[in-house]
């Protein structure tokens, strides 16, 4: 992705957090925007589309909490990367946060290295869904006709009918990136594209992941 196409969004009733996040993104080259509290992000979010959401927690109005539930189950599929921010450290807040569909969570003062880090990140896996969006589009729009012996039957979307086909994808490893196909086998996700077509549906962990082995990736 290239930075000036990314967009940010902070929202912080903190107006000298916000300039200092203002002027960090701003100088990576990101579209940066602002809020004051969960309310008025919820409108920046339906204007501005950001690929990032940075929010505090703790806010008169609307908080952080009631902002991300509110995102992550209207726009769904579509919703931003949320990162939450709070001074709330104990593990019932952490879980509460990420079980409400918070993506990342960091604990109040934070250092802005590690939140550079954490956004970098988040915008890998924006990225990582551009892209599977963007194979399944391509499926969807060219699909070939059938051929003599039905090789290459369509369905009526214009999919392939790809039956057991390695080149659907069952599902994304929400660490390590790797995706697996219906033959159960975990790949990058450049070796899966080169079976002509993706179909995720769904993200959990691959094996490594969940064992705790977490993987390199450029």
């Amino acid at each position: 992705m290239n930075a000036r196409d990314i967009k940010l969004l902070v929202v912080d009733d903190d107006p000298f957090f916000v300039r200092v996040l203002e002027k960090r993104f701003g100088a990576e080259g990101f579209q940066v925007m602002s809020a004051a509290d969960g309310r008025e992000g919820m409108k920046v979010i339906v204007t501005f589309e950001p690929d990032l959401v940075i929010s505090d927690w703790m806010m008169p109005e609307v908080d952080g909490l009631e902002l991300c539930q509110s995102v992550k189950t209207g726009l769904r599929e579509a919703a931003p990367y949320f990162i939450l921010l709070t001074a709330k450290g104990e593990i019932d807040d952490k879980l509460l946060g990420l079980e409400t569909g918070a993506d990342d969570y960091l604990i109040k003062p934070c250092d802005h290295g590690e939140l550079m880090a954490r956004v970098r990140a988040g915008l890998r896996i924006v990225s990582l869904t551009k892209q599977l969006r963007a194979a399944i589009q391509n499926l969807q729009g060219g699909g070939a006709g059938a051929s003599a012996d039905g090789s290459q039957a369509t369905t009526g979307n214009g999919l392939k009918n790809l039956g057991a086909s390695n080149s659907v994808i069952r599902e994304a490893c929400r660490s390590c990136h790797r995706v697996q196909g219906s033959d159960g086998q975990w790949r990058s996700l450049d070796d899966h594209l080169a079976w002509r077509g993706s179909n995720a549906s769904g993200t959990s962990e691959c094996p490594d992941c969940s064992q705790g082995e977490k993987r390199e990736v450029a």
